[in-house]
């Protein structure tokens, strides 16, 4: 019986994601057939040498959505459900329980802030940003003859402190993009590498922006609780937001629909649900500042029939934890681990781990 009112900034700008999601992530947001633009089977992990290693599964492991078609879905919806909308419209400041905006101003007994990882409603409400902001950027480049691989490109002159990858999307097109450190260096990074990867290709679109990397301590005040890229809900090993998201929207629509009283129970939801994920993805990040040299051990030694069937059966876009605790508890993959536990710290790194892997593996 709650009243609720969608203030959309920019319903026709082009979103800054890339829009490749897992199985979960189909179910969660029960998606039409016609929002999945391409199937993908297969992960091509292109180590900073040149060498290359495919994983293939035998069904698709991930769906590359319209992420135009997806934000006015999402709007559809929620008019559809009886929302008033009000859309284009900017929130411009708040006072008290009182949201301003280019289109009027509005009482609020709960605000659901999903602006983004600069989010100015965090800024006025006086929560603390996310652990830290990296640079994605990206570029549809016109390259027909793709196939059902997403590559994974890493190396510190491509992508420092990150990686850069190749999704085949819509027929012809292909989205090449990169995520980094190295803040206004993001840009000619990316123009270089699809320089070399597409030489020549028509370049259609370029977007970029901050990606949240870490929730803050905390995501909630008063009667404002933050979603999405706000509260650094977001993947920290791919810099993806839109199941995190989903699943703190779903959380946060509950506890507003219950009242006042029940906002306080938003935090501590949404991460049990997420938290044991984003942890595990905050200490795996480690890898993308190992030395290119030992990125290409690590890439040889995951070169191995055992990996390549714990990927085929495990490997999960929404989940990465998952593979890693397959790995954890088959002993003969171990060895293969070798490379990869020295160049993160030793031993010490995988114990670490170890909690956070503990958790029953068909949960989240």
């Amino acid at each position: 019986g709650a009243r609720v009112l969608v203030v959309e900034r920019s319903p026709r700008r082009p979103p800054r994601c890339t829009g490749l999601v897992g199985p979960t992530t189909l179910d969660l947001l029960a998606l039409p057939p016609r929002l999945v633009v391409r199937e993908l089977r297969a992960v091509r992990v292109v180590a900073p040498g040149g060498a290359a290693v495919e994983f293939r599964a035998p069904v698709a492991r991930g769906y590359v959505l319209d992420r135009r078609g997806l934000d006015r879905w999402l709007l559809e919806r929620a008019a559809d459900a009886g929302a008033e909308v009000w859309s284009p419209a900017a929130a411009v400041g708040i006072t008290g329980h009182r949201l301003h905006t280019t289109a009027g101003a509005v009482e609020f007994a709960a605000l659901v802030a999903a602006d983004g990882a600069a989010s100015a409603v965090r800024r006025w409400v006086g929560l603390p940003p996310p652990g830290e902001l990296l640079v994605g950027v990206q570029a549809e480049v016109e390259a027909p003859g793709a196939d059902d691989a997403v590559e994974v490109h890493l190396g510190s002159l491509l992508a420092p402190g990150g990686f850069a990858w190749v999704v085949p999307a819509e027929e012809g097109v292909v989205r090449v993009g990169l995520l980094t450190v190295a803040g206004r260096e993001a840009f000619p990074l990316l123009d270089r590498f699809v320089a070399r990867r597409f030489l020549g290709r028509p370049v259609l679109r370029r977007e970029g922006g901050v990606v949240p990397i870490g929730p803050p301590a905390v995501t909630s005040a008063g009667r404002v609780l933050l979603v999405g890229d706000a509260a650094g809900q977001v993947k920290p090993l791919s810099g993806g937001g839109i199941r995190f998201g989903a699943i703190a929207a779903r959380i946060a629509g509950e506890v507003a629909a219950q009242g006042a009283d029940a906002l306080p129970a938003y935090e501590a939801r949404w991460r049990a649900e997420l938290g044991e994920e984003i942890a595990f993805g905050l200490q795996g990040r480690r890898a993308f500042f190992l030395a290119d040299r030992e990125l290409d051990q690590v890439v040889l030694a995951m070169d191995r029939p055992a990996i390549h069937r714990l990927v085929a059966a495990e490997g999960d876009i929404d989940r990465p934890s998952r593979l890693v605790r397959a790995v954890l508890s088959h002993p003969g993959t171990w060895s293969t681990l070798l490379p990869v536990v020295g160049g993160l710290g030793g031993w010490g790194w995988v114990r670490e781990l170890g909690p956070r892997l503990s958790a029953d593996p068909r949960r989240r």
